[in-house]
């Protein structure tokens, strides 16, 4: 205990209440942190083995590596400027007075400690003898030096991004004194002897060798982060003042790293159950696609799968069963299923924790299934899942089904280690975020390291999307993982690019077969067997022909759907922006003098809101939906119904939209097979009538004029801004007279999206398709900007900028900046309160997220007499602040109810 940087405090104590000492000394809480790293990196491992394979080491040469680097990733609190932030009374600890106080901004301690590096190395207080390097002058600019700096920019950076060393501060030695440079020296020289570190001083010093090592340095920088948070955690590792050599505490930390680590269940051995068929693990005879899934060839290595087949082919089931293969081959650890909203993925979360267990097992028990999105603490079943009582271990022991749903407390905790769960659901942007420079990104990259990517209904990623998948694509076949998309309307130029990101990331010329307008389609691209395609039978339960009648005026709407509910049908009229279907709304219920039959669905209702909508319109038109539930009953959404909602429709009206979404929309007419009178049945026959598409639409026009939509519905161009693209969708559908699935899938969408689509456009549209094109691009430029240079490595320069959490990067494009937008109201005594007041998550549910310019900018702000009050509120709720408060009964512009949303007060129905 002689040694002088035992003099040093790394943590504190905030809570005086607790009990123990004040302080945790700095050289024990580096050892507990590089403790965990130790066993993350066990020589047995996956990962370890991936990473030392990749750098042609040993994998107990990187442990050691590794670990040693970690042991020094809290040099900079050796800065006396650090000790002086807290005071503890009666201690040895020293006192040295710094020129300068501590400054978290310019001087953090993670910045200090690549100072204090740069004093040992360069500043000759440390040779490359005293770290176990036999070769290396750390004094001079060298490869080997190099290497070292990285593993430096990986432990230094722990706290979510890296530090900032090109730009030191010129006096960042005013933080420090002279004897805190001795101190943190003999540290490091005694870290080096306790741990005997093997350096490959040959690799280090060649430059191909420092570029493979940059090319990691994202998984080590995930493994430094995960190893600072779990030891700090002091329900494992409790504070010592003293009275331990570094060897002994050595031995302490690695017994309770294993202990905290046992606790996350990050080192539990997965191990994977036996497939056998479809028919046994999901009790039902295959599809074709699903007998494709089962039966198919795999390759070894990382592969693509693209599945494309119509709605309700089962798509999901095939992606499970090739992801159960992929498992059972050792091809993965684990999966993550990425859906386009929250609904979605929560319904996702529900049928993969219903099955997941007869994929895997943790340790002889259950592994975790995560749900990874904004709103996951509000889902029922991921609440459940967080909860496991007596009654559901011992129902699970005897292998109860019910017991099926669990996951570790320590997983859930973040959104931010939802993806090192052995099993996720959640967003697909959990997962394109790991592609963008946002605090404590290695950790998502990390996470999803030997991880089979399930992602559905990847048509419906915008440009901006595509290029952040593009990227992840080729960044996750790098880490050796594999990737299944979903959908039901590719073009064919977009399953090409797939295709060719996938060989391009492999280092393989692209190769293309013949164009195949066959659908269903399954590809799969691997490095061993190259690009294969193969037409996949379909069933005739999902085959569907949907005859297509275009209507032309919002009257001729209102008209048909009166016509249906005097027959008894329930009726969705799908609109393309929020202000038509407010319009509709009111114009429907004008006509039949009450709203008590009618529903308004769209994305400007509060949480709590939408949900009740929600489970309204699936009590309605959802499966359990009978014919007392439907009569009569009429729905005005927007895309939302489309996007989230498994819901049947006996008559349905579409504003005109490309081609692949009014295929999505279509899939909710007739969707679940049922009697004349709307009851669900086992027929194989759905008995109503023939089902009929109505199409909202500009009058045809084989030449039609530069505003041939503006004109009719501005409100459509204005969202979908391809005028020439809807009137090319228009036209294959009157040739086409139906839309006929899965037979005529492919000659939709190619007549709309195809090479030779372009030349069929009237020359009167090309402008604005031009116009169209050039925003594209920009989306893609926008997009590319954002994205990280892997091959620079973990540090400051692989981006042009480095976020924090409270500044917000998009996984999608907007083209307007959106705020959140707290609701409020007044109780009958006059109290101001949340609109979900009383309800769980109320300050969740009380939020709306609004166009800033068009809506939040013009918000009539909170009266001056109701401050105080909301003050309260923000009291009670620490997120109320960063919200924008509103209070619509008291703003003449702009109203909000729970049947319209927001509104504009003085717009009039027409």
């Amino acid at each position: 205990m002689s040694a002088s940087y035992f003099q040093y405090w790394g943590k504190a104590r905030k809570d005086d209440q607790q009990p123990g000492p004040d302080y945790h000394l700095l050289p024990y809480h580096s050892l507990d942190v590089a403790a965990v790293g130790w066993w993350l990196l066990d020589e047995d491992r996956p990962l370890t083995r991936n990473l030392a394979d990749f750098l042609n080491i040993s994998p107990g040469q990187l442990r050691s590596i590794l670990t040693f680097s970690l042991m020094l990733h809290d040099l900079g609190k050796f800065a006396s400027a650090f000790q002086h932030l807290a005071e503890f009374t009666g201690s040895s600890l020293v006192r040295h007075q710094p020129k300068a106080g501590y400054d978290s901004r310019q001087a953090r301690h993670d910045r200090l400690g690549y100072f204090f590096w740069l004093q040992a190395s360069r500043g000759r207080h440390l040779t490359g003898a005293d770290i176990g390097l036999k070769q290396t002058d750390l004094a001079r600019v060298n490869p080997a030096l190099d290497s070292l700096n990285t593993l430096f920019d990986v432990v230094f950076g722990h706290h979510g991004y890296p530090i900032d060393w090109g730009s030191q501060p010129k006096m960042m030695k005013d933080y420090c004194h002279e004897s805190d440079i001795d101190a943190a020296c003999e540290f490091i020289r005694d870290c080096a002897a306790l741990l005997d570190v093997e350096w490959p001083e040959q690799n280090m010093a060649d430059r191909e060798w420092l570029a493979r090592l940059r090319q990691i340095s994202w998984h080590l920088s995930g493994l430094a982060i995960l190893s600072d948070w779990i030891g700090s955690d002091t329900t494992f590792f409790e504070y010592q003042t003293g009275d331990y050599t570094l060897t002994e505490y050595w031995l302490q930390a690695k017994n309770k790293a294993q202990r905290a680590l046992a606790a996350t269940e990050l080192t539990k051995p997965v191990k994977v159950q036996p497939f056998a068929s479809v028919q046994t693990h999901f009790g039902f005879s295959p599809t074709p696609l699903q007998a494709w899934a089962e039966s198919v060839p795999l390759a070894s290595g990382p592969q693509l799968f693209i599945l494309e087949d119509v709605t309700g082919a089962g798509k999901t089931e095939a992606a499970l069963t090739l992801t159960h293969r992929l498992l059972q081959q050792g091809e993965a650890d684990g999966f993550y299923f990425g859906l386009p909203t929250m609904a979605t993925s929560n319904a996702m979360f529900s049928r993969v924790a219903g099955h997941y267990r007869q994929m895997l097992s943790v340790d002889g028990g259950r592994p975790s299934v995560v749900l990874a999105h904004g709103a996951r603490e509000m889902n029922e079943h991921f609440r459940e899942a967080l909860t496991p009582t007596e009654t559901v271990d011992t129902a699970y022991a005897e292998g109860d089904d019910t017991a099926s749903l669990y996951c570790n407390h320590w997983l859930a905790d973040s959104r931010k280690k939802a993806l090192l769960a052995t099993v996720g659901v959640g967003t697909i942007d959990q997962a394109l975020m790991a592609v963008l420079p946002r605090k404590h990104q290695p950790l998502r990259l990390l996470g999803l390291h030997r991880k089979i990517l399930i992602f559905d209904e990847v048509h419906a990623a915008d440009t901006f999307m595509f290029e952040l998948l593009d990227d992840l694509l080729r960044v996750h076949l790098r880490q050796g993982g594999s990737a299944i998309l979903l959908t039901a309307t590719l073009a064919q130029r977009q399953r090409e690019r797939l295709c060719r990101i996938w060989q391009q990331a492999a280092g393989v010329t692209p190769m293309l077969l013949p164009e195949k307008n066959d659908f269903p389609l399954a590809t799969r691209v691997s490095i061993e067997w190259g690009l294969e395609e193969t037409p996949v039978a379909t069933r005739a339960a999902v085959s569907r022909e949907l005859a297509v009648v275009f209507v032309h005026s919002e009257q001729d709407c209102v008209a048909r759907i009166l016509a249906a509910r005097k027959r008894g049908d329930c009726v969705v009229w799908l609109r393309n922006s929020v202000d038509d279907a407010i319009r509709a709304y009111q114009m429907l219920a004008t006509q039949l003098g009450s709203a008590e039959a009618l529903t308004l669905f769209h994305s400007r209702f509060t949480l709590k809101d939408r949900k009740t909508i929600e489970d309204k319109v699936l009590s309605i038109f959802g499966k359990q939906g009978g014919q007392a539930e439907r009569l009569g009953q009429v729905l005005i959404a927007t895309q939302v119904f489309q996007e989230s909602l498994d819901a049947d429709a006996d008559l349905m009206i579409s504003d005109l939209c490309p081609i692949d979404d009014l295929i999505q929309r279509a899939g909710r007419l007739h969707r679940h097979i049922r009697d004349q009178v709307g009851n669900r049945t086992d027929k194989a026959q759905d008995e109503r009538p023939a089902p009929m598409l109505l199409v909202h639409a500009p009058e045809w026009q084989e030449q039609p004029d530069a505003d041939w939509l503006l004109s009719q519905l501005p409100n459509t161009e204005h969202v979908y801004r391809s005028p020439g693209r809807l009137w090319l969708g228009m036209q294959v559908l009157r040739r086409l007279g139906a839309i006929r699935m899965p037979g005529e899938a492919r000659a939709l969408i190619e007549a709309v999206y195809g090479e030779e689509a372009l030349e069929r456009m009237p020359e009167t549209l090309k402008k604005k398709e031009d116009q169209y094109f050039g925003e594209m691009r920009g989306q893609a430029a926008q997009a590319k900007s954002q994205l990280i240079e892997w091959s620079k490595g973990y540090n400051q320069t692989s981006a042009r900028a480095w976020h924090d959490d409270n500044i917000e990067i998009s996984t999608r494009y907007v083209d307007r900046e959106t705020v959140q937008v707290l609701v409020l109201k007044l109780d009958p005594q006059g109290r101001l309160q949340l609109w979900a007041e009383g309800k769980p998550y109320a300050l969740q549910n009380s939020i709306v997220k609004l166009a800033k310019q068009r809506f939040a900018d013009k918000l009539t702000p909170l009266p001056s007499q109701l401050a105080a009050a909301f003050d309260a509120i923000s009291q009670r709720y620490r997120q109320a602040k960063f919200l924008q408060p509103w209070l619509p009964e008291q703003d003449p512009q702009f109203g909000y109810s729970t049947e319209l949303g927001v509104f504009e007060t003085n717009k009039e129905v027409t």
